[in-house]
């Protein structure tokens, strides 16, 4: 059975008034080298803090890292087994209004999508797909209805299009970041690829690149004008 492991996180803002993107990103991880990469990811996150007499009961932010921090961590994190994929939305170009949650909700489940869509075109034998996501970062009402939306995109509506249409399975795990090294390491990746359109800050990005398998600038039209 072929397995996809995505663990997701996200940085920026999605609401009006809050900053101009909001960036989105799953670290696809190897199935066969999971277990190694899982407690590679604690080693690297607990020895970190070590380093830097930083309390263990300290969750470790991308957001507040230095630059020398930031690169030190992301040679570790990129390493064989991982592969990015990243969707940045630009908010000043949506036509959604972002101000409800129900509105939020329905954003982030079509931009889960648009990543999820992309490895069922690449995969064409994926027959379950696992996401891990950040609890604190989901609303309770959109914990609910991302699977169904998932699977109702993805398989229910490719019936009409489609003679042959296989079954996923979508295995949607939530879980307080500060508990799952792998989803601290998707925040690093996230918040230094944020800097290239928060900030034009480009040197974290190019470190990242190699491993980049699918990028996606959201409307890809009107990103950035």
């Amino acid at each position: 059975m072929k397995e996809v492991n995505l663990y997701i996180d996200e940085s920026g803002n999605l609401g009006t008034g809050m900053g101009r993107y909001f960036l989105i990103c799953a670290l696809e991880v190897n199935p066969t080298l999971k277990n190694a990469i899982s407690k590679r990811a604690g080693r690297v996150i607990c020895r970190f803090k070590q380093k830097n007499d930083i309390p263990k009961i300290t969750e470790l932010k991308g957001s507040r890292l230095k630059d020398d921090d930031r690169l030190e961590l992301l040679d570790k994190i990129l390493f064989k087994g991982i592969k990015v994929r990243y969707i940045v939305l630009d908010l000043k170009q949506t036509t959604m209004l972002l101000a409800k949650s129900d509105d939020k909700n329905a954003c982030f489940n079509y931009l889960i999508q648009l990543i999820v869509k992309r490895i069922v075109e690449e995969y064409k034998d994926v027959e379950k797909i696992n996401l891990y996501l950040d609890n604190r970062s989901v609303k309770i009402g959109n914990r609910l209805s991302l699977k169904p939306y998932l699977y109702n995109k993805l398989v229910l509506e490719q019936l009409e299009t489609k003679n042959n249409v296989k079954r996923i399975e979508f295995d949607i795990n939530y879980f307080e970041s500060e508990s799952c090294y792998l989803i601290q390491w998707a925040d690093i990746v996230a918040n230094s690829l944020y800097k290239k359109y928060n900030s034009n800050n480009e040197k974290f990005y190019a470190k990242i690149k190699p491993y980049i398998v699918y990028e996606n600038r959201f409307p890809s039209k009107k990103f950035g004008q």
